[in-house]
């Protein structure tokens, strides 16, 4: 058998990668083996639901069982095989794919959402070992291109042969596999050659089980959310909503106030025009104490461009708050709201206890619904 070799360089023109990715996917679709590089390292891709093909790569690959991580072409496509995705999987993949990490969950029920696959005899118990999926979108338009004309699941492990190196050009995959893979995309060197990391997520709790191009204070980053809540001064209405926002947190993510930072999530307030540490009104600190937050202890900070950078979300009480953390933010892709889009929370200094209770149900409501939205 001879291999066939595409070669597609990153000036080529759109169209030329699109006949490239035409190209490989129609091999995959006829069962072939298809050698096509990622950011990362070269790998073969397989249609998983073609028996001969999949006995083709365990027999290259010397693996006669255990699952192989599928490739995707985007995020919405992890709901196929998980459902739910958990919170932290999500922020990892909204912040490192398409890119070179690869992510292992539960499945949940021991099977698959999607009613299709599950209709294919045997899939399940191919792709993943003790109900745990391996998923990764590869950041390179060639096989993005590829993976999204293929409907089915497309396995891909790197193109190199048992005990031997990760290929990081066509050349050394041709190397070790002219002859054994059907068709090669020749995209030139990959862009990191090293492998992706490969990170074990389950619920809350993370592990990185193979260190690549991201190490571990990378995929820290990766995989936490620092939510903000802004004001004016910083004494009232921003840290009333941080104190719920951990009550609620805490509560739906099974663990205690002091434990959010460990299991991902940083909440803090702050002031358009806050002084440095003053303390809450003690209205505020009443009312929501009322509703289990203590925020006594709360110190005022000013928002500053270097703390929005910082966030993956603001919530702003007014529409003047927005504009301004909008205008500090200098284009930082921090998601900036209002906390309430249908009626601005004013502000209660100067009122009485009633006032304050009113202003903290206020709140109570819309944290509750921006955590359901944006958060978890």
């Amino acid at each position: 058998m001879s291999t066939r070799v595409i070669t597609i360089r990153a000036t080529a023109k759109p169209s030329t990668v699109a006949d490239a990715a035409a190209q490989g996917a129609e091999a995959i679709l006829q069962g072939k083996l298809v050698g096509f590089a990622t950011e990362t390292v070269y790998g073969i891709a397989a249609l998983a639901t073609d028996a001969e093909a999949m006995r083709r790569l365990r027999t290259l690959k010397r693996r006669p069982a255990g699952p192989f991580s599928l490739h995707l072409p985007d995020t919405e496509t992890v709901r196929r095989y998980v459902q739910p995705v958990p919170p932290r999987a999500r922020w990892l993949m909204a912040k490192a794919w398409p890119g070179p990490v690869t992510v292992l969950l539960n499945t949940g029920e021991r099977k698959f959402p999607d009613a299709k696959l599950r209709k294919v005899r045997g899939l399940y118990d191919q792709l993943t070992a003790d109900g745990v999926i391996g998923l990764r979108c590869p950041d390179e338009p060639v096989a993005r291109t590829m993976l999204r004309l293929v409907e089915g699941p497309v396995v891909a492990p790197s193109a190199n042969l048992p005990g031997a190196a990760s290929p990081r050009n066509a050349d050394d995959v041709l190397h070790a596999l002219r002859g054994h893979i059907d068709l090669l995309i020749d995209s030139g060197p990959s862009r990191f050659g090293k492998d992706s990391s490969i990170v074990r997520i389950d619920g809350y709790r993370w592990k990185l089980l193979r260190k690549g191009v991201y190490d571990e204070r990378m995929l820290n980053r990766c995989l936490r959310r620092k939510i903000g809540f802004v004001c004016t001064g910083n004494t009232c209405r921003s840290p009333m909503a941080a104190g719920l926002a951990k009550v609620h947190l805490a509560e739906a993510m099974g663990c205690a106030i002091n434990e959010l930072r460990s299991f991902g999530v940083e909440v803090f307030s702050a002031g358009i025009f806050a002084g440095t540490g003053g303390r809450p009104t003690p209205e505020a600190v009443r009312a929501i104490k009322a509703r289990g937050a203590d925020i006594a202890r709360n110190k005022s900070r000013k928002l500053t461009t270097d703390l929005i950078k910082s966030s993956d979300m603001l919530f702003c009480m007014t529409a003047r708050h927005l504009a301004e953390a909008r205008r500090l933010s200098e284009g930082a892709p921090t998601k900036i709201y209002l906390l309430d889009e249908r009626r601005e929370v004013l502000d209660p200094i100067g009122g009485d206890d009633d006032v304050y209770d009113r202003t903290a149900e206020h709140i109570d409501r819309a944290v509750r619904r921006r955590i359901a939205e944006c958060v978890l």
